[in-house]
């Protein structure tokens, strides 16, 4: 077993992310659901693979970027990992927190180290390295062995403790932007209402303690109505089922957050789930009987 690393989901993020660890001049596998695909990163040091138990062979390290508990699930079993697997597995995608520590206890078994790793950023952090990564852990020794495929793809790394609690950290987050989003929207439906123009609603915005991360970005992607997926609706739609349930076993009260979730079923209901959740905006909309 050398350093070799392989990547498994070249979606949305991944291929910013596999592209950046091209850059460390390590043997690097790929796979995706259509590696057709992902036949253009294929190279000298990159090899792209059709099967999932051909992928994680002769590997240290094993990233799983894949966005919802099932498809983690049937990539396992596909690949038979923890048969054949080996060294390290850390998943980068946001998971429930059932299966990360499922996943911990069959890669225990195996004395394989396992991480949960999820991340933050839009496609343009994954292209640029930008990713800010929040990690749960173990042990020490662990976190410095992994520690280059962070900086190689990120510019921050939250240590948040143990394997787990990388997994709440981002759930949390995501919550709160889901929330945050929500709140200018219906800062905008307002404005639309009394006459304010969205030019002078958004500079406002941008210009008082009300400007965020959020507002700097999705903004002006709501004003262009560009609902290209940096961040699909389907997952912060999951993401936000994620939150609420870990509410509910832990007696969490969250007003704003459990009325939101009708506004993301009703964006699923309209088919808008594989593009950005700023295509919310049509469900705020008609909630207003405003026109487009």
């Amino acid at each position: 077993m050398n350093s070799a690393i392989a990547f498994i989901g070249v979606g949305i993020m991944g291929r910013g992310i596999v592209n950046n660890l091209k850059k460390l001049n390590l043997p690097l596998q790929i796979y995706a659901r259509d590696p057709k695909k992902i036949q253009d990163l294929e190279d000298e040091k990159t090899k792209v693979y059709t099967k999932p138990n051909e992928v994680i062979q002769n590997v240290k390290f094993t990233i799983l970027c894949l966005t919802e508990d099932e498809s983690i699930q049937k990539f396992l079993d596909e690949s038979n990992y923890f048969e054949i697997g080996k060294g390290y597995l850390i998943d980068f995608g946001t998971t429930s927190l059932g299966m990360t520590l499922s996943i911990q206890q069959k890669c225990r078994l195996r004395s394989i180290h396992f991480l949960d790793s999820p991340m933050t950023g839009s496609k343009l952090a994954a292209k640029n390295g930008e990713i800010v990564f929040m990690v749960g852990c173990e042990k020490e020794e662990e976190f410095q062995e992994c520690e280059f495929i962070w900086k190689a793809t990120g510019k921050k790394i939250i240590k948040c403790g143990k394997v787990g609690n990388g997994q709440l950290t981002k759930i949390t987050l995501n919550m709160v932007q889901a929330g945050i989003l929500q709140v200018y929207m219906e800062g905008l439906m307002l404005a639309k209402k009394v006459g304010i123009e969205d030019s002078i609603f958004w500079e406002t915005i941008s210009n008082s303690a009300a400007r965020s991360g959020i507002s700097d970005f999705k903004g002006k992607c709501i004003q262009e109505r560009n609902f290209e997926p940096n961040f699909s609706l389907k997952n912060m739609n999951k993401d936000l089922n994620h939150a609420l349930k870990l509410a509910i076993q832990n007696h969490v009260s969250l007003p704003l957050s459990f009325v939101l979730k009708s506004v993301y079923e009703s964006g699923m209901a309209k088919q808008l789930g594989e593009l950005d959740f700023v295509s919310l905006l049509e469900i705020n909309e008609e909630r207003n009987y405003l026109s487009k």
